[in-house]
Parts: C-alpha cells; structure tokens; sequence
C-alpha cells in the first residue's frame, strides 16, 4: 500500500537499524541496511590508563583502555602497572553483549626503591635488567629493592653498566662520565 512506513530491522548480534520510507503507488523500493555489530567481548579501562593486561595468564596487545574480542566465559584479568599494585580478578563475558571493566589500580606501598641516574654528557638510554625504561639521564627511575644491573647507552659514546644494590624505601644514585668511543 503507498504511504509512509517506519522500518526496523534486528538481528541478534548486531545494533538495531531503524529508517523511514515513503512508498508511492506503482513504485518499488529497494533499501540497503548495513547492520553493525555488537561491540561484544570486554572493555578494560584503568585508573590510571596504560596498564598491562593479562587473560588467563597470557599477556594482551596494548594497555587500557582496551577492547578484547573474548568469547562468553569466565576470565582471569590481571592488570600490571609499574608502581602500582597487580589488579586480579575473574569477569565473566556475556553472550551478545560488552562486558565493562573499570579498575581504579592501588599505588604500591613502600615496596620500591630508586636510582637517580644521570652522565657527562646528559641523554643517555636508562635500561634497568636489560629493559629500556624510556627514559634519559638524568632521571629518577623506579626499580624494586634488590640487585640490579643498570645500562646507560648514548651514540658516539662506550655502553656504561653498572651493578647497584638498593633497598625498600631508599634511593640510589649513579652518576657517570661516558667514554667517547
């Protein structure tokens, strides 16, 4: 019949598409839905954002806030943050829908140390174990209490590493002259 229609299209999985039509006499219509999909699976959002995370154990691309396409079932989520506490818990992914996560993460108490690294020159890479830190001398770095071997790296210039041993609480200092290669 001609006149005007509100058409609904809904498919499990997928958000709801609704649209208006206007149908005359003699005249076909022809109408192309594109349904999106369900954002399913889990969202992982932290304060503060750029944790690690973890599922079952096996370590996730990116930091949160993050989406992770998952299948309905129970999770072991792990959240890892440098100076914060771990986050564990288990979440359930539901079926057809997103499940949301929101983790406010507790910074560590106490079980940290420092070093405040700095060279002649100035810029060089801090690595602490053989993991670069991101950043350059001079800086003040987190490290946990304990033996470490800490490696400044700086184009033009010999690789320094020294070996220092730091408890709970306290702060070490490294100050190095590099040699010019």
């Amino acid at each position: 019949m001609p006149g005007s229609y509100n058409l609904s299209v809904k498919k499990s999985g997928f958000q709801p598409a609704q649209t208006a039509l206007e149908i005359r006499a003699g005249q076909t219509l022809d109408q192309k839905i594109s349904l999106e999909p369900l954002a399913i699976g889990l969202r992982i959002t932290s304060r503060p954002a750029g944790a690690d995370v973890f599922i079952n154990g096996d370590k996730q691309s990116g930091q949160t806030p993050l989406t992770i396409p998952l299948a309905p079932n129970s999770y072991n989520l792990v959240l890892r943050l440098q100076g914060y506490e771990p986050h564990s818990e288990t979440i359930a992914v539901k079926e057809n829908a997103q499940t949301q996560v929101d983790v406010e993460l507790k910074e560590k108490g106490g079980h940290v140390a420092w070093a405040q690294v700095g060279t002649t020159p100035v810029g060089a890479d801090i690595s602490v174990d053989g993991i670069p830190t991101g950043k350059k001398t001079p800086s003040r770095v987190e490290i946990s209490p304990g033996i470490h071997t800490v490696t400044l790296k700086m184009n033009g210039y010999q690789v320094s590493r020294r070996t220092v041993q730091v408890t709970e609480g306290s702060t070490v200092n490294i100050d190095e002259n590099l040699q010019a290669k």
